[in-house]
């Protein structure tokens, strides 16, 4: 397992994605890239216990140590001891899904 680098100096600012599903009692919201499922009665309230929660599990995982392996599965890269963010974006495909 990896440790966390030196992160008192760096403040790095991520765009995390999610998805939002409405369901029939309200909204659900997953990040799939961390594993994290929550839920709210609004969409607004769905957005904000996802950013909530992703932040919570983000300085749990300061607190174990394993920083540094939550934020590759962000797509972050650490380079000249510097934390890089590439450039990405989500790309769609139409697939055909045969009904029977």
């Amino acid at each position: 397992m990896k440790r966390n680098a030196n992160y008192k100096s760096e403040n790095l600012e991520l765009s995390v994605p999610f998805v939002v599903k409405k369901t029939k009692s309200g909204y659900m919201a997953e990040c799939l890239d961390l594993n994290i499922v929550t839920q709210g009665k609004t969409l607004r309230e769905a957005k904000g216990n996802i950013a909530e929660a992703i932040n919570l599990h983000m300085k749990s995982a300061s607190e174990l140590g394993i920083l540094d392996n939550e934020l590759e599965k962000l797509g972050v890269v650490r380079k000249n001891n510097k934390l890089e963010v590439p450039d990405s974006e989500i790309i769609r495909t139409p697939i055909r899904i045969p009904i029977l």
